[in-house]
């Protein structure tokens, strides 16, 4: 991993604002956003830890949705609450959903069966000692009803870990993964496993289950219980995220474990069968509130503006990168309209224009049209009037237009009183423009 430096000139500061960059709590780059913006306006942490955290009358075992588009910051404020959630007895385990799972197909049972590979995995790091018997178990389970028999002789075969010495947490790791290779593209094993484990859901559940009593016996003198995150879910294919969980919820919220999983607002305000909301505790993750309801949209709050100062002056010496650092950071807050990635793409689009040279506010303002050109480029002739109706009514509702434009970000959600307003470079595109004057025209 590269060294997160913080730049000392335009040239340096291309890489500083990568926008997927992981950036996790106690990295230099890591900003606390939560603690300069107002709580009713964007309080998630403070959600998230309320939902998560041990309390009277808890239930045992929680599921929560995280929503907002893909690149506000999710993982890096959830991971930032797990992080203090974990002196309280909160152990993560984190699944990279696009690694995971089949980017085209992928179904409940695959969900299953990745958390129970994800969990085995993370026996090695948490240097558990779980019983033999347990272990045997889950190794039954996998070698002797998930799989034909040939396809458990050759991943035996493969295995660089050997089983002879009685069955073992890096055996059974090393075994999971090969199965759950097989989900990630259609072969004759995925439709095997599938029909074994698609045909007893229940069956299922309760198997994984075991495996997370066997865990949360050995966790017990830590006082800690499992949480699995399944992150970038919101950057899935929203029909398959509906299909394999949202519909199934019933059933995967009989797993005896914590979870944190993030869901596209699209899963919720236009969904394809259950919105997010009637199937897991769901807390929205908005973009920043650079403005409040009712204000102009030329508007940007003080509180966002500072928070975005914030987030950059981690990463570079904001007066060597910018010829006008507030005026620039104004510039940045107006034309992503707070959506963290957005920043980041904007601002180093800006740099990459003129680097070694300072950037200008014409140099975002560039940036800002170039990104909305982008985001514009996903519509349909048809959708410009719909979204000149959003900037107006600041509503969603659950068309096929509207479910397009949420997954693509060319609406952004506000919290506080939920609002929303069509993103800001999309609001400067002359079809955008065209639009909004055929609107005011009388008759």
């Amino acid at each position: 991993m590269s060294r997160l430096i913080q730049a000392r000139n335009a040239s340096e500061a291309y890489w500083t604002l990568d926008p997927f960059a992981v950036v996790r709590p106690g990295d230099p780059w890591f900003a606390d956003l939560e603690r300069l913006v107002p709580r009713e306006h964007y309080g998630v942490a403070h959600k998230l830890k309320k939902h998560l955290s041990s309390g009277a009358g808890r239930p045992e075992f929680v599921h929560v949705g995280l929503m907002g588009h893909a690149g506000v910051g999710k993982t890096t404020l959830a991971r930032s609450a797990l992080a203090e959630l974990a002196r309280d007895g909160l152990t993560p385990v984190y699944i990279r959903s696009l690694e995971a799972f089949d980017q085209g197909d992928f179904v409940f049972s695959d969900l299953m069966l990745v958390v129970a590979e994800a969990i085995i995995r993370e026996l090695g790091g948490l240097q558990l000692e779980v019983a033999g018997e347990h272990l045997e178990a889950v190794r039954g389970w996998f070698a002797d009803e998930i799989l034909i028999a040939t396809h458990s002789e050759q991943i035996l075969g493969s295995l660089e870990v050997s089983a002879d010495a009685g069955v073992s947490v890096p055996f059974l790791a090393a075994f999971a993964a090969k199965v759950t290779a097989a989900l990630k593209s259609d072969n004759e094993y995925r439709r095997e496993i599938r029909r074994r484990t698609e045909r007893d859901p229940a069956a299922l559940v309760r198997r994984l289950n075991l495996l997370l009593d066997a865990v949360h016996k050995a966790l017990a003198p830590r006082r800690s219980k499992l949480c699995v995150v399944f992150d970038d879910l919101e950057k899935m294919n929203p029909a398959l995220v509906d299909g394999a969980l949202l519909a199934r919820a019933p059933e995967f919220r009989q797993l005896r474990t914590n979870a944190l999983l993030f869901f596209n607002p699209s899963c919720e305000y236009s969904p394809y069968t259950t919105p997010a909301s009637r199937a897991f505790t769901c807390i929205n993750m908005p973009v920043l509130p650079v403005r409040f309801p009712g204000d102009a949209p030329d508007i940007v709050r003080p509180e966002a503006a500072n928070a975005i100062a914030q987030l950059l002056q981690h990463r570079m010496a904001l007066d060597a990168v910018f010829t006008d650092p507030s005026a620039c950071i104004h510039a940045l807050a107006h034309w992503s309209g707070g959506h963290i990635g957005d920043i980041m793409m904007i601002a180093r689009r800006a740099v990459e224009n003129v680097e070694p040279d300072k950037v200008e506010v014409t140099d975002i303002e560039n940036a800002g049209r170039w990104l909305g050109g982008r985001r514009t480029s996903t519509l349909r002739p048809s959708d410009f009037a719909r979204a000149v109706e959003i900037h107006k009514s600041h509503r969603i509702l659950d068309t096929d237009q509207d479910r397009r434009m949420l997954k693509n970000s060319c609406i952004l959600p506000y919290d506080g009183i939920e609002w929303w307003d069509v993103h800001p470079g999309v609001r400067a595109d002359e079809l955008f423009l065209e639009a909004l004057r055929e609107a005011r025209s009388p008759g």
